[in-house]
């Protein structure tokens, strides 16, 4: 079911970067003909190699850099057209990856007042040992 998912995350955000692509270069020919499945294809075939992934934290990342570069895509198609757009996917998708890179990091911090002694909620996971 998650492959199923990632193929259709994948398929659609392949869609919207070639006619981006498309549009970019000016091209007004194969804007649907070639574009919607050369896309399409190319991101359901990254979408099934997505699904592939088991570890929750690359997934969380996955998701921070898709919906970062979505909303970059419509904040930067605004007021700079597809120029922005393509620029605000890239923008966006950083911003998702630097966000899943302080809530790993702030993740792995010892909250004040407990050590690294095995206290529950520690940062190493530990049981207390009695």
């Amino acid at each position: 079911m998650m492959m199923a998912f990632w193929m259709l995350l994948g398929g659609a955000a392949g869609i919207n970067l070639m006619q981006a692509v498309w549009r970019l270069f000016g091209w007004s020919v194969g804007e649907v003909s070639i574009a919607v499945p050369v896309g399409g294809g190319v991101g359901a075939i990254v979408g099934v190699l997505l699904g592939l992934i088991q570890n929750p934290r690359v997934l969380v990342l996955l998701l921070a850099v898709f919906s970062g570069s979505a909303a970059g895509a419509v904040a930067g198609r605004l007021p700079w057209g597809t120029v922005g757009e393509i620029s605000g996917q890239a923008i966006g998708g950083l911003v998702g990856g630097l966000a899943w890179a302080a809530w790993l990091y702030s993740t792995r911090l010892p909250v004040r007042g407990q050590e690294q002694s095995g206290e529950p909620g520690s940062a190493n996971g530990d049981t207390p040992k009695e």
